[in-house]
């Protein structure tokens, strides 16, 4: 049979023998039953919870958080209705201020922007900022969190009267599920705020697919109130990125409806596999390694103790992390990159080592992609192929009767293991 999988903007395939069992880990098939933005339309007119309409309404100030390039949320168009439904209530274009976050990521380039929100939108809202975690002149101090980690978020945002937060929900490897707050806390946070949060990776409760009683995800809503996130619009999107979701309303209650649907569509049934091939999704899931490995914990659910995971992601910017690599590029085995995280002060970006490191002491990995050196392959310890082919042929020898599991779509995947 024929496996084929996204890798960046296409795909990679491979031929897979006869006798070899194999299982495709794929995300309930869903069609949208109206196109986006009237998707979008609906939940902004039939709001979940309470927003606080008056504050909105005598506010001189709107600001609204946006994702950055590395996620595939449809920001255009949840941007158009929510003006257009902002209009309707009286508030004009020069009220509003669009902040597009990206966390620790990179801050968004003008090429960026007017690639998510279009010439129209730009043109409109003379006021776009784009977020710098790193720079303190762009930072409110807030005080703490109930666990402890200091709340810095975008001035532009703390200082605005009324505050929206965009997003796209999605598994997430520790806090759950994306969005929420998210767009906000981390989003436009400050490195504090994002090392204090995600240090909370380690505690009991903080999974994949997991809300209640999730100590990472319980902060971040904590931050959220403390930063004052008073409305959140958020969009599922199925297999195809076709918005297949949208709810809008009060940013915990809202988020928490939104997340039951998309249980159902990324909560797949998987029996436990030799070989397990995951792609995170292709573009922008796979833009690089520090993205792309958030379909290794699905994939490290799945494989069975000392077998082989294939990751297909294209990297088109590398490792994407530098304090990452350097990280990686400190030790001779995972087993010292594990261990090193228990007696060391926790630092984003090498967090990423840890994730990757975990995986690797359970499977072999080989990265399938022609953007990864071998110089960057023997850094993060493990093989490269240049095909999904190649790797498959290397290791369908190890196993004499081999079972193979596929995650076309891993990252927004929730594995159900059959024991």
């Amino acid at each position: 049979m024929q496996i084929k999988v996204p890798y960046g903007q296409e795909k990679q395939s491979c031929n897979v023998p006869e006798s070899v069992q194999c299982m495709y880990g794929k995300l309930r098939q869903v069609v949208p039953e109206l196109d986006p933005s009237a998707q979008i339309h609906l939940a902004i007119k039939n709001l979940i919870g309470d927003i606080q309409r008056d504050k909105l309404v005598k506010a001189q100030k709107i600001a609204i958080a946006v994702s950055d390039l590395t996620r595939p949320v449809p920001s255009r168009l949840i941007l158009e209705e929510v003006v257009s439904w902002l209009n309707q209530l009286g508030i004009n274009e020069d009220q509003i201020i669009v902040i597009v976050g990206g966390g620790l990521h990179r801050p968004a380039t003008p090429e960026d922007i007017k690639s998510m929100l279009g010439v129209n939108l730009i043109s409109r809202i003379k006021t776009i900022v784009a977020h710098d975690a790193e720079n303190i002149a762009m930072l409110e101090y807030l005080g703490t969190s109930t666990q402890g980690t200091p709340v810095y978020v975008n001035k532009n945002f703390a200082q605005a009267d009324y505050r929206i937060v965009t997003g796209m929900i999605d598994a997430h490897q520790f806090m759950g599920f994306t969005a929420g707050v998210k767009g906000a806390v981390i989003g436009l946070g400050g490195r504090p705020t994002i090392t204090g949060n995600h240090a909370l990776l380690f505690s009991p409760g903080a999974e994949l697919g997991r809300l209640e009683d999730n100590p990472a995800r319980q902060d971040l809503e904590d931050i959220g109130r403390i930063v004052g996130v008073d409305m959140i619009v958020n969009v599922a999107l199925n297999d195809k990125k076709q918005v297949v979701k949208a709810v809008a309303g009060h940013p915990v209650e809202a988020h928490r409806l939104g997340v039951d649907y998309a249980k159902g569509v990324f909560g797949v049934p998987m029996n436990p596999a030799d070989i397990v091939i995951a792609s995170p999704g292709g573009f922008p899931k796979d833009i690089n390694i520090y993205q792309a490995q958030k379909a290794l914990t699905p994939a490290s659910q799945i494989v069975k103790g000392g077998g082989t995971i294939i990751l297909v992601a294209q990297c088109i910017e590398g490792s994407g992390e530098e304090s990452f690599e350097q990280e990686m590029s400190l030790y001779e085995n995972p087993h010292e990159v594990f261990e090193s995280f228990a007696s060391k002060e926790f630092v984003i970006g090498p967090h990423k080592a840890y994730l990757w490191s975990r995986t690797l002491l359970k499977a072999r990995t080989i990265i399938v992609s022609d953007q990864i050196p071998p110089t960057l392959a023997k850094t993060l310890m493990v093989e490269v192929a240049s095909s999904l082919q190649e790797a498959l042929d290397r290791v369908l020898p190890d196993y004499s009767s081999p079972t193979v599991a596929v995650l076309p779509y891993a990252s927004s995947m929730i594995p159900i293991i059959n024991r």
